[in-house]
């Protein structure tokens, strides 16, 4: 069994260690943005393809304590390079150091470069060279206060959140992972009508509607395993097939709307690429138009992303969230509404009192998660 890490975005541990549980990972521990696990080689392909809230899949090859450089020269070369890179091939290694004695991490990583070079020199008369742009395997080392040397690879080459179906943008896009962990957090899995009604450039609408329909992310892409010597093409194909037969069709409609044209046909472009364009409606406007979507008993999902006028400049930003608590009262009675912003003070403005408040960063910038719930004799309370 691998012994495996999976890195995630802060707050969102719980919900990444659900996944990995959902697909098989075993001893499943929970960290601070890292879950870790044990699995075989089919969880980590299916943790590559299918796990929406990770970043990267890392396996842990090696942990040792290491007093002197030669001991950890020595260290790294006695482990057993070739399943994972050709005598030919490129890699490249990020070293993270919180040691007192091994302080400077890019003489780490030359380190950990030539332990491994000169093992392919010594055993074949070749050696592979470093790539920063795009090699064929991606190497980390970290070090703790107390020398403890982790060595890990990563599975994943470029990050989970590059699904490959955003080449352009609106101003201040959400990253992928988080999307669709805020997505998660509000328990969305497409048996709700779901409306994002400020949708820029369509990220929300693509995790929500790749969620619905059951499509793993990663179907489009790549992944630095298939680059190494011990992969296993049946059964990546055995594993993408499967993934595949799990596609249907939502079973509830998924809107998407803003106010500028322009950025609602890069949304239309965004769910073109994930396949799931005819599955979402889209509508051009201010939200005060919006109609929403029909609901029952079960009511709908609302989730958004509106400016906190920090890219994007609104005018007066206050205006604007007491725009949207007003119509969210006033229209959208029955709906669960998710709202992520990074300025307090406009949040202040919605009117609304919050059920639930999670921080979450989006990028550099922390910012709070606000759940409202849309229902007659609640919606009047103003937040606190």
């Amino acid at each position: 069994m691998l012994q495996i890490a999976i890195t995630t975005f802060e707050n969102l541990e719980e919900v990444l260690a659900e996944e990995i549980r959902s697909i098989g990972g075993q001893d499943v521990t929970v960290g601070r943005r890292v879950v870790t696990c044990r699995g075989d080689k089919t969880f980590l392909y299916r943790a590559n393809l299918e796990l929406r809230t990770g970043i990267r899949v890392l396996i842990n090859i090696g942990r040792f304590r290491a007093r002197s450089e030669q001991e950890m020269y020595d260290r790294l070369k006695r482990m057993d390079w070739s399943p994972h890179l050709k005598q030919d091939g490129t890699l490249l290694i990020d070293a993270v150091t919180q040691s007192p004695r091994f302080r400077n991490g890019f003489y780490l990583s030359q380190l950990t470069k030539d332990a491994i070079v000169d093992q392919f020199r010594e055993r074949t008369g070749e050696r592979p060279s470093v790539s920063k742009d795009d090699p064929d395997l991606r190497v980390q080392l970290h070090l703790t206060k107390n020398n403890e040397v982790t060595v890990s690879l990563d599975a994943s080459g470029q990050g989970l959140h590059r699904r490959a179906y955003r080449k352009r943008t609106g101003g201040a896009p959400l990253n992928e992972v988080l999307a669709a962990g805020m997505l998660l957090l509000a328990d969305y899995d497409g048996s709700l009508p779901f409306v994002d009604p400020m949708c820029g450039s369509g990220t929300l609408l693509a995790e929500a509607a790749m969620i619905a329909a059951g499509q793993a992310p990663g179907l489009h892409r790549n992944f630095g395993f298939e680059r190494w010597p011990d992969f296993d093409p049946a059964l990546w194909s055995s594993v993408r097939q499967a993934a595949l037969n799990r596609i249907q069709t939502p079973p509830q409609p998924i809107l998407g709307s803003d106010i500028d044209e322009l950025t609602v046909s890069l949304a239309k472009v965004t769910l073109e690429r994930t396949g799931l364009l005819r599955h979402v409606t889209f509508r051009f406007g201010p939200f005060a138009d919006l109609d929403p979507l029909p609901v029952g008993e079960a009511g709908g999902l609302l989730v958004t992303n509106p400016p906190y006028e920090m890219r994007l400049k609104t005018g007066n930003i206050e205006a604007l969230y007491a725009s949207i608590g007003d119509t969210l009262k006033t229209k959208w009675t029955g709906y669960t509404a998710w709202l992520i912003s990074a300025n307090p003070a406009a949040v202040k403005s919605v009117g609304l009192r919050t059920s639930k408040k999670i921080m979450l960063m989006n990028g550099p910038v922390e910012t709070r998660y606000c759940r409202y719930d849309l229902y007659e004799g609640s919606k009047k309370e103003a937040s606190e």
